[in-house]
């Protein structure tokens, strides 16, 4: 039984769905069927609802799979946010990126994730709304980059803006690739990598600058 299955009762059957459940139907379509075959028509199969309803709650397919993009992120940052504000270290960071992509994969995540960018590369109305959607994360990574190299030797170095935009744009590209080739071993073995060497890059962090420096 899939995860739209499971949340259904006798009393949402029907024409009278609720938005979470047509939510829930257009996360499930995403994952089964891409981005381009997450049609009006697909959604309602999946979720056993009218397809009217989908317009009518959200008045377009693209703001319905925004819609469920937004939840996908709010779950997220739900369950990652308050760790990854508590890590005090490369370690401690590089351990929850290893653990987060699983969780992604495993609740289907990275394939929502992936098909949103993927339909944005050619929609760009559509790009610039999954990008906004991408900024917390940008900008929670940022100010953790602010707070790790502080008062270290590589503080001057390190311009956390671009250093956030670019782990972000590594976790994308490592989603994206490992769907194109189906094979996420190699997406894992670069986060373990990430994993071995954190204490290394932890080290740079430890020597501070003398006071007046």
């Amino acid at each position: 039984m899939g995860p739209i299955e499971q949340q259904r009762t006798d009393t949402d059957e029907g024409p009278g769905a609720t938005k979470p459940r047509i939510v829930d139907a257009a996360l499930e379509t995403l994952r089964s069927h891409g981005f381009a075959g997450a049609s009006a028509r697909q959604i309602a199969r999946a979720g056993a609802f009218n397809q009217a309803l989908i317009f009518y709650h959200f008045g377009s397919v693209r703001n319905l799979l925004l819609a469920a993009l937004d939840t996908v992120s709010a779950r997220r940052m739900a369950a990652y946010g308050p760790v990854f504000e508590r890590a005090q270290t490369i370690s401690e960071l590089a351990f929850l990126a290893r653990e987060i992509y699983a969780e992604d994969l495993q609740n289907g995540y990275v394939t929502v994730l992936g098909e949103m960018v993927a339909g944005g590369v050619s929609d760009p109305e559509l790009g610039r709304e999954v990008a906004s959607r991408l900024q917390p994360w940008m900008e929670m990574v940022e100010r953790k980059l602010g707070v790790l190299v502080s008062g270290s030797l590589l503080e001057p170095l390190i311009p956390a803006r671009d250093v956030a935009f670019a782990i972000v744009a590594l976790y994308l590209g490592i989603d994206l690739l490992s769907q194109l080739d189906g094979d996420h071993a190699r997406a894992e073995s670069l986060l373990d990598l990430g994993v071995r060497y954190a204490p290394l890059a932890g080290t740079l962090l430890v020597a501070r600058q003398a006071p007046g420096r």
